[in-house]
């Protein structure tokens, strides 16, 4: 049925009209709409790859690290103020020009080997802003050795310089870097307990079962104390990774269908480590004598044993060295 026939002229026109408004509107709209977004971009100033601030900043970074003071203060200005960006003291204010010198002073004593260098293939920014002035980005790698404990310090150091309005003298430098290894690093000049050391301890006894087990030809009670989901470390393994409990219970039931156990001796006395954190570790040494069925003769293997324990008491890590050429 053909509905507009019922509808007078003069209201199908206005109808027509009104949608023809509508479409104009939002053509307008759209028209407009992308045009208003480019009138909001503003240049706020220019970025430079070469520029002698560069060149300022630079010489600024490894004068810092060697604690070359004199050069230091002849790139700073009046009223310099430096400090970590990562500070999260609300009222934290930096530095001065004499927290500077001493910073550096310092560090050329006590760090060795000390690199400052741009961090992959990074470079630095000079960046003139119209109405900030001259700032100097850098986003490099900072490496130290501590001569007095050989702790290795490597870090993310990015930092900004603000220049004066001659573009001449440092006012500002505030830098960013990863915290934790420093706090790491100063952990390392302290004395901290992590733990007991015990020479008698229940998990000595579950230890010295696994070697009885082996010299009494119970491999199946072996493994009672390792959890199912153990995993063992062998000294000799080429890929020097880790296998599951099953494929080194099959490399032992192998290495005994070519030997026979002679004997297994304690060498001094095993200690277990009861960490400050969960679990603890017992280290053990042995010397296990076996005899070949094919030759007959007997060899001396040296073991140190690292059994790692979970908080149930469960051995979850094994890490063997020994020389296993010898039972080639």
């Amino acid at each position: 049925m053909m509905i507009w026939k019922f509808f007078p002229k003069t209201l199908n026109s206005n109808i027509i009209n009104h949608k023809s408004i509508k479409m104009k509107k939002l053509l307008f709209f759209l028209i407009l709409f992308p045009a208003t977004i480019i009138a909001q971009k503003n240049n706020n100033g220019k970025v430079y790859d070469k520029h002698p601030a560069l060149d300022i900043a630079e010489k600024f970074g490894q004068a810092w690290i060697s604690g070359d003071t004199e050069t230091l203060k002849s790139l700073v200005g009046e009223d310099f103020r430096m400090g970590s960006a990562m500070n999260t003291n609300p009222n934290y204010e930096g530095g001065d020009i004499n927290n500077l010198l001493g910073q550096s002073s310092w560090m050329s004593k006590n760090f060795i080997n000390i690199s400052l260098k741009n961090k992959g293939q990074a470079y630095p920014d000079a960046i003139e802003y119209k109405r900030s002035g001259l700032f100097v980005q850098t986003f490099q790698e900072f490496i130290a050795w501590d001569k007095n404990n050989g702790f290795k310090i490597k870090t993310p150091f990015n930092a900004v310089f603000v220049f004066d309005k001659k573009g001449e003298k440092i006012m500002r430098f505030w830098w960013a870097d990863n915290r934790a290894i420093w706090q790491k690093w100063n952990l390392s000049r302290q004395t901290i307990k992590n733990g007991t050391i015990y020479k008698d301890h229940p998990y000595i006894g579950k230890v010295r079962q696994i070697w009885y087990n082996l010299a009494q030809g119970n491999l199946d009670k072996v493994w009672k104390d390792f959890s199912p989901n153990a995993r063992v470390n062998d000294s000799n393994s080429i890929d020097q990774n880790s296998k599951s409990l099953k494929d080194h219970q099959n490399y032992v039931g192998e290495v005994f269908s070519k030997f026979e156990f002679v004997s297994i001796d304690e060498v001094g006395y095993p200690d277990f480590i009861d960490y400050e954190g969960d679990g603890g570790v017992v280290l053990s040494w042995y010397n296990m004598t076996v005899k070949s069925i094919k030759t007959k003769k007997n060899i001396i293997l040296k073991f140190h044993s690292q059994h790692d324990f979970d908080e149930e008491g469960m051995i979850v890590l094994e890490t063997l060295y020994y020389n296993d050429r010898l039972l080639e």
